[in-house]
């Protein structure tokens, strides 16, 4: 709960979120509409009290009874000072927590205590917030330094297989080239043998003729001589 001052003084509730360091508006009431403020025990110290409105009633429980004085001094000297003349009531209080000579300043300067500590305890959870936030952001920055990595090891597995698939390649058309040369010589080589063969095949065939002819013709002649 807070109080806002000087105007038009009122208090009003806020929520605190797990989680959040922001706070939500729950709730507001005027001065004029505060009817009793009960501390419940003025005998011991204890956190907790109640505030009494015109149409609401509310239990409430402070950090520590230190905040819960300090509240109640605050809120007594803002009824004293901006209240019409109808005065909220103040029960089970502490007698110096209401006394009328303590000194404004005191009361102050006790509000101003509180909420220097507050301020501190916001701003360390603004701190761990800020430490988790730089984690995720560093586990992140590891998590795609890791993946870059990994793609750059696959396209260098990748660029040496292409490279050997390459080399394979080359030794392979060279292989085809050879096998080629060679072939043309065996096929021209052969080319030459089979032209050798005709030509004694037709010279074997001539001489045969030749020696038949030869043969009937001395046939020719025994036979006229007889």
């Amino acid at each position: 709960m807070g109080l806002q001052f000087p105007e038009k003084p009122h208090y009003q509730k806020v929520k605190q979120f797990q989680g959040s360091s922001a706070f939500a508006k729950r709730s507001q009431w005027t001065i004029d509409q505060l009817r009793q403020v009960n501390g419940i025990d003025p005998n011991r110290d204890c956190a907790e009290f109640d505030l009494m409105f015109d149409n609401a009633f509310d239990q409430w429980i402070a950090g520590s009874a230190g905040e819960k004085c300090t509240f109640i001094q605050i809120l007594h000297h803002t009824c004293q000072r901006y209240s019409s003349a109808r005065k909220p009531e103040f029960i089970n209080c502490q007698s110096k927590l209401l006394g009328e000579d303590q000194a404004v300043d005191s009361v102050f300067f006790r509000c101003k205590v509180f909420m220097n500590r507050k301020r501190k305890e916001l701003l360390a959870h603004h701190s761990h917030l800020l430490r988790q936030g730089n984690s995720i952001l560093h586990s992140a920055a590891d998590s795609v330094t890791s993946a870059v990595q990994k793609a750059s090891q696959a396209l260098n597995e990748r660029g040496e297989r292409l490279g050997r698939a390459e080399e394979r390649t080359a030794d392979m058309m060279n292989s085809a080239e050879q096998f080629a040369v060679t072939a043309h010589k065996l096929s021209f080589s052969y080319k030459i043998r089979h032209l050798c063969y005709t030509v004694l095949l037709c010279h074997l065939k001539w001489d045969a003729n030749c020696f038949i002819c030869e043969a009937i013709h001395c046939s020719t002649d025994v036979l006229s001589d007889t």
